[in-house]
């Protein structure tokens, strides 16, 4: 039985990476959350061989240095902004020896500081100016996830594929923390900590003045809730976590973290998530807001939908990383279509029939634009999280819910590196099974028709 495991969880480990070698992180950050400072002395190592690439980090870090690996001369990297792949980074890349082409090392020293605004006074604050690619500073705590590049990130330019996750080796000081977590290891009491993994992690650093419990295999990260709401928490996490490996027959690895904070803005509220962690900001949108005033109960059922959705991006967000023009539709989309299979599952059926009757007629007036044609900035929040799941929802009443789940799982399946364009949404409905008959009959009808959103609507409502 351990030999079995062992080779699943070896054969998730490779699914999970987009290229055989996974890059190595190593080296040491210093922070300081009262002065909004970072430092970054790390070492980049196990670098896949890319010929066309760009190095991701944030503008807001200064480069002293990119050296090479025996610490004997420095690169002099070509530098430029291209804000339709990252709003928050610059890009990098070794230009070769005739300056034709670029060169990356297999591995490389890079050293770099940085200090951002402090926001401890939400007076002075901005109305709404805070994101998940923020490197934000509260006063209290930093938090800085994958999307910021607050740590150099490797893009594949051809494949439009940003190598995010990285096994890691890093200690972390901070002169005014208590508490230091960095996503894929335990949360650590004390100003200097060593971070390690060995699995492939998107990095969501989070450091300051916080406490962390934990419940079972479930982390609860500055979210000042009492036992008892944490165990009623963890347990629709469990729920929930069983009910996505049990129809895709692909076991969740690692734990779940709950991270709870403040924005550096007034009003902004909202969650996001770098697995394992599942971050709640807001003022008053916190771990808290999800209960009963001094009651151990959840408010109401949405939230249990809200969770579904947060941790089905396990799957299509972690495991599968979507890119090009269905970048969307793969992963918010999906993701949304597996929420409500799940409170379907587990609140029943009238519940289902009152959210799917929530989204038809948010779509009321919605006039998709085909999926052949779309490109990604036009599939809103309307199409994302209303429209395609509905989308899917028809092709389950075509073909059968099995044969969806077996869709899903044909996908998470596939090669890493394919870009999620029209032409893989086809080829994944036929790979997994599904005859080209009925393929081409679902796009000419719910797809390609000038009536496809009626025709949607009307076998959802028979």
């Amino acid at each position: 039985m351990k030999i079995i495991k062992l080779l699943l969880s070896l054969i998730i480990f490779i699914s999970q990476a987009p290229f055989a070698q996974v890059p190595h992180l190593t080296g040491e950050i210093k922070i300081s959350v009262l002065n909004g400072t970072i430092v970054g002395d790390l070492e980049y190592s196990n670098l896949p061989t890319l010929k066309n690439y760009s190095i991701w980090l944030n503008t807001g870090l200064n480069v002293r240095y990119f050296r090479d690996e025996a610490d004997t001369f420095n690169y002099t990297p070509e530098k430029y902004y291209e804000s339709e792949k990252s709003d928050e980074a610059f890009q990098y890349y070794f230009p070769d020896k005739d300056k034709k082409g670029k060169f990356l090392p297999s591995k490389f020293k890079i050293n770099y500081v940085g200090k951002f605004p402090v926001i401890n006074d939400t007076l002075r604050a901005s109305n709404r100016n805070d994101w998940k690619g923020n490197i934000a500073f509260n006063g209290k705590t930093i938090r800085a996830s994958e999307q910021t590049c607050w740590y150099p990130i490797l893009y594949d330019v051809d494949n439009d594929v940003e190598i995010n996750k990285v096994t890691y080796d890093l200690k972390i000081d901070c002169i005014d923390c208590e508490s230091i977590y960095v996503n894929g290891s335990a949360p650590q009491k004390g100003k200097s900590v060593s971070a390690t993994s060995n699995n492939p992690t998107a990095l969501l650093m989070y450091a300051g003045i916080f406490d962390f419990t934990k419940n079972k295999e479930t982390y609860f990260i500055d979210a000042k809730l009492n036992p008892e709401q944490e165990k009623v928490l963890n347990n629709w996490t469990e729920k929930i976590k069983g009910f996505y490996e049990g129809k895709l027959k692909i076991p969740y690895q690692n734990y779940v973290a709950y991270l709870s904070t403040t924005p550096i803005s007034k009003k902004n509220a909202w969650l996001f998530v770098t697995y394992p962690t599942i971050a709640i900001i807001g003022h008053k949108y916190n771990l808290n807001y999800y209960f009963n005033p001094n009651e151990n109960v959840l408010k109401d059922s949405s939230i249990i939908e809200l969770l579904s959705h947060e941790l089905g991006h396990y799957y299509f967000g972690t495991m599968f990383v979507p890119n090009a023009e269905l970048r969307w539709f793969f992963l918010e989309g999906i993701t949304e279509y597996l929420a409500l299979q799940t409170i379907k599952e587990i609140l029943g059926e009238n519940y289902y029939k009152l959210q799917m009757s929530a989204h038809i007629k948010r779509v009321k007036d919605f006039n998709p634009k085909s999926l052949p044609t779309v490109k990604s900035n036009e599939i809103n929040e309307t199409y994302r999280y209303k429209y395609i799941p509905l989308l899917i929802t028809a092709l389950e009443k075509e073909i059968g819910k099995e044969k969806v789940w077996n869709w899903l799982a044909t996908i998470l399946k596939s090669d890493k590196s394919t870009k999620t364009d029209y032409d893989f949404l086809k080829t994944s409905l036929l790979k997994s099974g599904i005859s080209d008959t009925t393929v081409k009959n679902f796009e000419e009808k719910y797809i390609l028709s000038d009536k496809a959103k009626e025709n949607v609507l009307r076998i959802l409502n028979n």
